[in-house]
């Protein structure tokens, strides 16, 4: 029978080195370029040439990303461009609609202004003729007679040519307008002679009313 002493085998092992599995030996980084170095400096650029690759991919690709996007803001610049003229077009037309509306509005108002003024005076004015006619004495006539009104002051200026057979009924007439009148004139009398040998008396009244 065979004895083996493992005291002194585990003796001679070094610390940390497992029975049967061999020491991985130790090296250093300066003694990789020492062996082998031309392939680990090409490895090395490899990688930059890879790493610049990489960065110049992603750069392309960014400006690629923002051209497009810069193209599209363009378009959309453009659009929205278009879009803000035809507002400033439609903008100008609703102004000019609401100035021309205002304006007809002002000229309505302006009309409604003067015709509830001329209603004031509407029975007045047609009813002078009435009123002159009516007190023409019985052998007198009124051959012409025109009428004019003064809107801004009120005033009803009268123009006639009275005719009579004698001369103290163009007086009378004259004498009975002064009372509604403020202003009566009988202006060029004169003595006629009609066709069929007839004297008369003609003469010609201005006359003025205030009608407020």
């Amino acid at each position: 029978m065979i004895k083996i002493n493992l005291a002194r085998v585990r003796k001679g092992k070094p610390e940390g080195v497992h029975a049967g599995i061999p020491a991985v030996p130790k090296i250093e980084i300066k003694e990789l370029f020492k062996v082998g170095g031309e392939y680990y400096a090409g490895l090395l650029l490899w990688l930059v040439f890879v790493g610049m690759l990489g960065y110049y991919w992603k750069a392309t690709s960014d400006i690629k990303a923002l051209k497009e996007e810069v193209n599209r803001l363009k378009v959309e610049k453009t659009r929205l461009q278009g879009q803000a003229q035809r507002f400033m077009e439609e903008k100008n037309r609703i102004e000019k609609n609401i100035a021309r509306l205002r304006e007809e509005i002002q000229d309505i108002d302006t009309s409604k202004d003067i015709i509830t003024t001329l209603k004031a005076y509407y029975e007045p004015f047609n009813s002078s003729l009435s009123f002159y006619t009516s007190y023409v004495p019985r052998t007198s006539w009124i051959s012409s007679y025109k009428q004019t009104f003064d809107i801004s002051q009120g005033l009803l200026k009268v123009e006639l040519e009275i005719n009579s057979l004698d001369y103290r009924s163009l007086s009378l007439y004259g004498n009975t307008l002064s009372r509604g009148s403020q202003k009566v004139l009988l202006t060029q009398v004169e003595r006629k002679v009609n066709a069929h040998g007839f004297e008369y008396y003609s003469a010609k009244l201005t006359t003025e009313r205030q009608l407020r």
